[in-house]
Protein backbone atom coordinates (compact mmCIF):
# COMPACT_ATOMS: atom_id res chain seq x y z
CA UNK A 1 0.00 0.00 0.00
CA UNK A 2 1.32 3.44 -0.94
CA UNK A 3 2.16 5.88 1.81
CA UNK A 4 -0.38 8.69 2.11
CA UNK A 5 0.89 12.25 2.02
CA UNK A 6 -1.21 15.24 3.04
CA UNK A 7 -0.30 18.29 0.93
CA UNK A 8 -1.30 21.64 2.45
CA UNK A 9 -0.80 24.66 0.17
CA UNK A 10 -3.04 27.60 -0.67
CA UNK A 11 -1.83 27.69 -4.29
CA UNK A 12 -3.84 25.32 -6.50
CA UNK A 13 -1.20 25.29 -9.29
CA UNK A 14 1.54 24.48 -6.75
CA UNK A 15 -0.57 21.69 -5.25
CA UNK A 16 -1.32 20.22 -8.68
CA UNK A 17 2.35 20.19 -9.69
CA UNK A 18 3.51 18.74 -6.37
CA UNK A 19 0.74 16.14 -6.38
CA UNK A 20 1.82 14.97 -9.86
CA UNK A 21 5.43 14.65 -8.71
CA UNK A 22 4.42 12.57 -5.70
CA UNK A 23 1.87 10.39 -7.47
CA UNK A 24 4.43 9.60 -10.18
CA UNK A 25 6.53 8.05 -7.39
CA UNK A 26 3.60 5.95 -6.15
CA UNK A 27 2.46 8.03 -3.18
CA UNK A 28 -1.23 8.56 -2.43
CA UNK A 29 -1.84 12.30 -2.07
CA UNK A 30 -4.66 14.15 -0.31
CA UNK A 31 -4.84 17.93 -0.60
CA UNK A 32 -5.90 20.82 1.59
CA UNK A 33 -6.16 24.41 0.36
CA UNK A 34 -5.35 25.92 3.75
CA UNK A 35 -4.24 25.32 7.30
CA UNK A 36 -7.65 24.84 8.87
CA UNK A 37 -8.66 22.28 6.28
CA UNK A 38 -5.25 20.64 6.58
CA UNK A 39 -5.45 20.18 10.34
CA UNK A 40 -8.93 18.66 10.02
CA UNK A 41 -7.77 16.26 7.28
CA UNK A 42 -4.72 15.32 9.31
CA UNK A 43 -6.94 14.34 12.22
CA UNK A 44 -9.10 12.19 9.97
CA UNK A 45 -6.35 10.62 7.84
CA UNK A 46 -3.23 10.37 10.03
CA UNK A 47 -1.04 10.35 6.90
CA UNK A 48 2.52 9.07 6.81
CA UNK A 49 3.73 12.59 5.95
CA UNK A 50 2.52 16.17 5.77
CA UNK A 51 3.94 18.65 3.29
CA UNK A 52 2.94 22.13 4.41
CA UNK A 53 3.50 25.54 2.87
CA UNK A 54 4.64 27.99 5.54
CA UNK A 55 2.97 31.09 4.08
CA UNK A 56 -0.81 30.79 3.74
CA UNK A 57 -3.52 33.39 4.27
CA UNK A 58 -6.13 31.60 6.42
CA UNK A 59 -3.75 30.01 8.91
CA UNK A 60 0.00 30.23 8.60
CA UNK A 61 2.02 27.10 8.04
CA UNK A 62 3.72 27.73 11.37
CA UNK A 63 0.34 27.61 13.17
CA UNK A 64 -0.72 24.61 11.09
CA UNK A 65 2.45 22.70 11.98
CA UNK A 66 1.94 23.43 15.69
CA UNK A 67 -1.67 22.24 15.62
CA UNK A 68 -0.74 19.04 13.79
CA UNK A 69 2.04 18.40 16.30
CA UNK A 70 -0.47 18.79 19.15
CA UNK A 71 -2.60 16.08 17.53
CA UNK A 72 0.43 13.84 16.95
CA UNK A 73 3.83 14.80 18.38
CA UNK A 74 5.43 12.17 16.13
CA UNK A 75 3.94 13.61 12.91
CA UNK A 76 6.47 13.82 10.09
CA UNK A 77 6.28 17.23 8.41
CA UNK A 78 8.16 18.71 5.49
CA UNK A 79 7.77 22.47 5.19
CA UNK A 80 7.89 24.22 1.83
CA UNK A 81 8.15 27.95 1.29
CA UNK A 82 9.29 30.52 -1.21
CA UNK A 83 10.29 33.06 1.42
CA UNK A 84 13.11 31.31 3.23
CA UNK A 85 15.81 33.50 1.70
CA UNK A 86 18.43 30.77 1.60
CA UNK A 87 17.73 29.26 5.01
CA UNK A 88 16.07 26.06 3.69
CA UNK A 89 18.79 23.83 5.11
CA UNK A 90 19.30 25.76 8.32
CA UNK A 91 19.32 23.05 11.03
CA UNK A 92 18.09 25.41 13.75
CA UNK A 93 14.92 26.17 11.81
CA UNK A 94 14.14 22.49 11.33
CA UNK A 95 14.89 21.71 14.96
CA UNK A 96 12.93 24.65 16.38
CA UNK A 97 9.86 23.81 14.33
CA UNK A 98 10.19 20.05 14.78
CA UNK A 99 10.31 19.43 11.04
CA UNK A 100 11.67 16.48 9.13
CA UNK A 101 12.89 18.83 6.36
CA UNK A 102 12.49 22.26 4.84
CA UNK A 103 12.43 22.69 1.06
CA UNK A 104 12.68 26.10 -0.54
CA UNK A 105 10.40 26.98 -3.47
CA UNK A 106 10.84 26.77 -6.33
CA UNK A 107 12.17 23.28 -5.78
CA UNK A 108 13.37 20.63 -8.17
CA UNK A 109 11.55 17.31 -8.16
CA UNK A 110 14.66 15.55 -6.83
CA UNK A 111 14.88 17.94 -3.86
CA UNK A 112 11.30 17.31 -2.84
CA UNK A 113 11.49 13.56 -3.32
CA UNK A 114 14.72 13.31 -1.31
CA UNK A 115 13.03 15.16 1.57
CA UNK A 116 9.92 12.98 1.32
CA UNK A 117 11.85 9.70 1.23
CA UNK A 118 14.00 10.79 4.16
CA UNK A 119 11.02 11.86 6.23
CA UNK A 120 8.93 8.76 5.55
CA UNK A 121 11.93 6.49 6.12
CA UNK A 122 12.67 8.21 9.44
CA UNK A 123 9.22 7.28 10.75
CA UNK A 124 9.83 3.54 10.52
Amino acid sequence: MAATILLIDDSEPERALTRKMLEAEGYAVREAAGGGEGVALFGALRPALVICDLMMPDKSGFETVQEIQKLDPEARIVAISGVLFGFADHPTMKQNLGLAAVVEKPFRQAQLLDAVRGAIGARR
